[in-house]
């Protein structure tokens, strides 16, 4: 009888921990997720009018799915909100005239210069980036900028920590390439790695608890 209760515990357990539900922002998948933070995400987003970077801003805790959820929406809504839908490309720079520009994702562009350059962060999706992102950039006219030998990983490893950008298949060894933006970020960022660690480690320690508080219940 006890195995019994066991193995159902165990098979009741996998299936609230796994994913049973999802997120769309205008016919798109955002993301999946749990029936719990399916519904957060519709009454959240109904709370503040249906914006989600409003939601970033004026509420502190989400899952990391649902933050992640949010940070797509925030970014899709930035894009159609500017310019008839679309973010473009700077034509100026804190370095100079830009002579070339790449998308990172919409609103974010890594932008190149006769001597210099680096990411440019729309001010209208800077929702997307932690707090401690933001404090390694400078703002000028409208962006939020980030200096391409010092302060451009941190920028480039936000988005690849929430999925928003991936290392572009020019770049063969990206295992090397993810590494280089950490030694950077330990070197010049320490504050912003000691912030990025910490949450990580937070939301561990939260996906490992979740299983003991919903077989408490």
């Amino acid at each position: 009888m006890l195995a019994r209760s066991r193995k159902e515990a165990g098979t009741m357990l996998r299936k609230r921990t796994g994913y049973d539900a999802a997120c769309y922002y205008d016919g798109k998948l955002l993301g999946r997720c749990t029936k719990a933070d399916s519904d957060a995400y519709t009454l959240l987003m109904n709370a503040c009018g249906g914006e989600a970077a409003r939601v970033l801003r004026e509420y502190a805790y989400f899952s990391p799915e649902l933050k992640a959820i949010l940070e797509k929406a925030a970014l899709m809504q930035a894009d159609r909100s500017r310019m008839g839908g679309m973010f473009h490309a700077p034509k100026s720079s804190p370095w100079g005239e830009v002579q070339s520009c790449e998308t990172l994702c919409p609103g974010v562009f890594l932008v190149s210069t006769a001597s210099h350059g680096g990411t440019m962060v729309a001010n209208e999706v800077a929702a997307v980036l932690s707090p401690a992102a933001k404090k390694c950039g400078f703002k000028d006219k409208g962006y939020i900028c980030y200096e391409e030998d010092a302060q451009e990983s941190v920028v480039l490893r936000e988005l690849l920590d929430k999925k928003l950008w991936k290392i572009p298949d020019r770049i063969k060894d990206k295992g090397q390439f993810e590494e280089k933006l950490n030694q950077s970020i330990r070197q010049y960022h320490p504050e912003y790695w000691r912030a990025r660690q910490s949450g990580r480690e937070a939301a561990e320690a939260a996906r490992s608890t979740a299983p003991a508080k919903e077989a408490a219940r």
